[in-house]
């Protein structure tokens, strides 16, 4: 399997006794399925342990599009973090695979007054007003 960012191999890595990924040996790319990336969020020191590529390289490479899923060769297509907006991971509706640039689980499991900001007003700007009625 290779990396659909920097095509250098990716390896397995292990967390604790039920978590496998797989990262990439040449810009650190993480590779895994969306109930393994929610495990990843919950667990303690998972960003210190797995996360150990360069954020600004991660930055530059999370601008690609059109790459291809390193498990199913599926085009893989930008999905928004439900969490954090500003995130941008990578999804396969093929396998069901998600791909994490360096520093993309870092910044997720480190969320903030301002995260929470946005998401309190991305869920205002979706709901409707209500109609009321004029007073008299």
């Amino acid at each position: 399997m290779n990396c659909p960012k920097c095509r250098a191999a990716m390896e397995t890595v292990d967390f604790g006794t039920n978590i496998t990924v797989k990262r990439c040996t040449g810009c650190s790319g993480l590779f895994c399925n969306w109930q393994t990336l929610q495990q990843l969020r919950e667990e303690w020191l998972s960003d210190a342990v797995l996360d150990q590529g360069n954020a600004a390289l991660g930055a530059k490479h999370n601008a690609m599009l059109d790459i291809h899923c390193p498990d199913c060769d599926a085009i893989m297509v930008r999905v928004q973090d439900l969490e954090q907006a500003h995130i941008t991971l990578d999804s396969c509706s093929g396998c069901d695979g998600v791909f994490l640039d360096a520093g993309e689980l870092t910044d997720m499991k480190s969320v903030t007054l301002m995260d929470h900001v946005r998401r309190l007003v991305t869920k205002l700007g979706k709901t409707k007003p209500g109609k009321t009625k004029p007073g008299k």
